[in-house]
């Protein structure tokens, strides 16, 4: 556990969701938010077939996303606390810095807490801290169809471009002026989720 400032809101159904920062170190968390993805959305997340995707790839995905979440960037981990399994990673968010005033922001949700709200205060808090940054411009390649990230977008009133190219969808944000809704968070000094110590991957029958 880490004595920190964290940030809390509550999902739209009662939940006390904990955020704080993403840690190089929190590579098992993002994996474990990977392997509660059901195939439709690892396949939205990845752009292959959930069964393409051998265990090492999931990890090493996590892993540059962790590292470059911290180090080119600035990413957030969510957790809520379960009984008998204490904080459970449920979704990550983070902006990668790609040029002067440019990145690119990313955002996984774990299905069973999906349309609960998480994504919007992730992405509005994701959207604030780029900006703090000087960052003007926020742009994403995702699967086109990947209508869950454009609803979500839609929610905040941002100047955005689409142009399709094939399987993929290119958007980009302009945040320069950006009125957004602010996340619904409130400051704590508390005891966040630590990073879980890194394990070594097993590879499954099967994978390549």
């Amino acid at each position: 556990m880490l004595n920190q400032r964290i940030l809390t809101f509550q999902t739209r159904d009662g939940q006390k969701v904990i955020v704080r920062r993403m840690l190089p170190a929190d590579v098992n968390h993002l994996a474990r938010i990977y392997r509660h993805l059901s195939p439709e959305s690892l396949y939205l997340r990845f752009q292959e077939p959930a069964t393409n995707l051998p265990p090492l790839r999931v990890l090493e995905e996590a892993r540059k996303l962790a590292e470059s979440g911290y180090t080119q960037g600035k990413g957030f981990l969510a957790f809520v606390e379960t009984p008998g399994r204490g904080y459970e990673p449920i979704a990550g968010a983070r902006y990668l810095r790609i040029g002067p005033d440019a990145a690119e922001v990313s955002i996984t949700v774990r299905d069973d807490f999906q349309r609960k709200g998480v994504g919007k205060q992730l992405l509005a808090l994701t959207l604030r801290e780029a900006r703090k940054a000087g960052i003007r411009k926020l742009v994403a390649n995702v699967s086109a169809q990947n209508r869950a990230i454009l609803q979500l977008l839609n929610q905040f009133p941002l100047p955005i471009q689409r142009e399709r190219f094939g399987p993929e969808l290119y958007i980009e944000a302009d945040i320069s002026n950006l009125e957004f809704i602010e996340p619904t968070i409130t400051f704590e000094t508390a005891t966040a989720p630590a990073p879980r110590r890194r394990s070594p991957p097993t590879r499954s029958a099967g994978s390549g």
